[in-house]
């Protein structure tokens, strides 16, 4: 990470960024992207002469490898611009630009495609995102410049197939064994613990299960024009030769696999782009020793995804629209205030059986003896503390509707908290 420091001239120059890791909710056909947002600062402790501020984002994918040996080999580069952009905070002129002394700021926003690559570092490839501000002083004094790198990751929609689909390998080999190799999900996150399940069934006679390995291997595959280059290595490898016997005759055992942390640089996610893929697979071998003393086999591997996150760890994941106000910070005061304003609509506030609705429906509807007849809700004489059931839900309809003019702002259910501080949506 690029630090802004303080310059001989007297001025401090930055990028700040509300957040530098993006998360693309959903596969690159189904994300909408992701708004990345920041402000460029200059802050100026005596008065200070520039020519132009600009901003620079670019996102690059970029391979590098070698093949052959002594003058025979060749070297294979390619590089290509995923995405650029440029803003000129401060257009370049002839004349400079006299900036008294005080604090510049410069703020900025730059839709970012769904179907962006993942960020990928290796010693094959790169897809990096990369910020770059520059203050061009005049001749012979020192420009100003920061940098920022931007982390793009992806995270599955939770309604995505992927996240409920187990893997499960069940077959009969060679008239020798039957066999069930399980997993509880294609998706594995970094720094997860995976259990593997064996179930393990003779059926030829005086056959011994020697060992069961497991492994994860990750595999990378770098292009340039019509060259490929693929490379495979093992991140993880299991191998276990205690089996208990049940009373039906089987051999069971579950593994318990580690993904390794982000951090330790081990392993990468699943990435698709043009030029560099990387995908997983998980690997077993079961290893029998047969009545005559030989030696045979059973191999079988399945694909997985590598995830960075799930969808439930996804802090930057929002609700649905008309679902945000579940999540706003219960506080009577302030649901009485939104609704009286307009805000929220009075009939999500009667729709919340609480003292603060009871206050706030009051408040919207008037008093009934001012002339304003009072509502009878539909809910009246009903135990609210009851579930009803799915049959009877789905005749009485919703209790509350964001239809119409009286939609809120999505900004406005962010509250403030008590003493000073921010409430955050939980």
């Amino acid at each position: 990470m690029v630090h802004a420091m303080p310059l001989v001239q007297g001025a401090e120059f930055k990028i700040l960024l509300t957040n530098n890791h993006v998360v693309l909710h959903g596969s690159a056909d189904e994300s909408a992207g992701v708004m990345l947002r920041g402000s460029v600062v200059l802050d100026c402790h005596e008065t200070t002469k520039v020519r132009s501020v600009n901003l620079k984002f670019t996102g690059k994918v970029r391979v590098n490898w070698a093949e052959g040996i002594g003058t025979h080999q060749r070297q294979f580069r390619d590089e290509h611009t995923i995405l650029e952009h440029e803003w000129s905070f401060l257009p370049p002129t002839r004349k400079h630009y006299q900036l008294a002394e005080g604090h510049y700021q410069w703020d900025f926003e730059l839709p970012l495609p769904g179907d962006l690559p993942e960020s990928v570092q290796h010693n094959l490839g790169q897809v990096f995102y990369r910020l770059k501000a520059v203050a061009e002083r005049p001749t012979f004094s020192i420009n100003y410049t920061d940098k920022k790198e931007i982390k793009i990751t992806r995270s599955l929609l939770p309604s995505s197939l992927e996240l409920t689909q187990s893997m499960v390998i069940s077959n009969e080999w060679a008239n020798k064994l039957r066999y069930d190799i399980s997993v509880p999900s294609r998706v594995l996150n970094i720094g997860s613990v995976v259990p593997i399940s064996f179930d393990l069934k003779p059926i030829a006679p005086d056959l011994k299960v020697r060992s069961v390995t497991s492994g994860l291997k990750e595999y990378i595959t770098v292009s340039s024009g019509q060259r490929k280059r693929t490379e495979g290595r093992v991140i993880k490898f299991l191998r276990d030769d205690q089996f208990q016997v049940d009373s039906h005759g089987h051999w069971s055992k579950v593994q318990l696999l580690t993904i390794p942390e982000e951090e330790s640089h081990q392993i990468k996610t699943n990435v698709l782009s043009d030029l560099i893929k990387i995908r997983h697979k998980l690997k077993f071998t079961v290893s029998l020793m047969n009545a005559d003393g030989h030696i045979s086999e059973l191999r079988a591997a399945v694909p997985i995804i590598i995830a960075a996150i799930t969808p439930d760890d996804d802090i930057n994941a929002l609700p649905a629209y008309e679902d945000a106000w579940k999540s706003m910070p219960y506080d009577p005061a302030t649901i009485a205030a939104m609704v009286a304003s307009g805000s929220l609509p009075p009939s999500l506030a009667v729709a919340v059986p609480n003292e603060a609705a009871f206050r706030a429906r009051t408040t919207a509807m008037g008093d009934t003896e001012s002339g304003v007849e009072e509502e009878t809700s539909p809910w009246e004489g009903i135990d609210l503390s009851r579930v009803p059931s799915y049959t009877t839900a789905t005749r009485s309809g919703r209790l509350y509707s964001f239809s119409g003019s009286s939609l809120p702002a999505y900004d406005t259910i962010a509250v403030p908290g008590r003493n000073g501080e921010a409430a955050v949506c939980t």
